[in-house]
């Protein structure tokens, strides 16, 4: 699997603390993207699924993290290698979110461990600022854990946040982020 980055505690993808896992990949490259360096598929990027669900199930047992996100890049551009992840850390996570930048009936079948989808591609044009789990009006928050679908109402009542972070050796925004500022010259 490629992944770029993962991150511990994040508290503006998704409610709680959560893991956040970001994949390499992504061939819908959104105009206005939060994340255009993770376009690319790197291959320096590669891990064996198996040793990313080793990581994350030791992070879960160390922190007692139990919510996670997978975003990107688009995970689902890697939905084999997903699914084993998946399938392997599904005992130690309860809520499992996944970014996606297709439509949830362009799919093929999910990997039954996803609790929650946020489908389609972002549109600039059409961030609203409203939902903090979105980026665009057009994206929806699938809630297919029927468990979570209170709280995940719950959280899509709330503002956006944003969460600032050193990785790596350098700066992260963590979160939905609203449009860019448009500037207009002086007439």
């Amino acid at each position: 699997m490629l992944v770029d980055r993962l991150y511990f505690p994040v508290t503006t993808l998704g409610p709680g603390e959560r893991v956040v896992v970001w994949t390499c990949g992504c061939t819908k490259r959104c105009p206005g993207c939060a994340n255009p360096e993770l376009w690319e598929a790197r291959a320096d990027a590669a891990i064996a699924p198996a040793r990313l669900a080793a990581i994350l199930n030791e992070l879960a047992a160390r922190t007692g993290a139990h919510r996670i996100t997978f975003t990107g890049g688009d995970p689902l551009e890697q939905a084999d290698d997903l699914a084993s992840v998946l399938a392997a850390i599904r005992p130690a996570f309860d809520d499992i979110l996944v970014y996606t930048g297709y439509l949830f009936e362009e799919l093929p079948p999910l990997p039954r461990e996803i609790d929650v989808l946020v489908d389609g591609p972002y549109l600039e044009a059409e961030n609203d600022g409203v939902c903090g789990l979105r980026g665009s009006a057009n994206q929806r928050i699938i809630v297919l854990n029927p468990a979570l679908e209170t709280l995940y109402h719950e959280e899509m009542q709330k503002p956006r946040s944003v969460q600032n972070a050193v990785f790596d050796g350098r700066a992260l925004s963590i979160g939905i982020h609203g449009r860019p500022l448009e500037t207009h010259e002086k007439e």
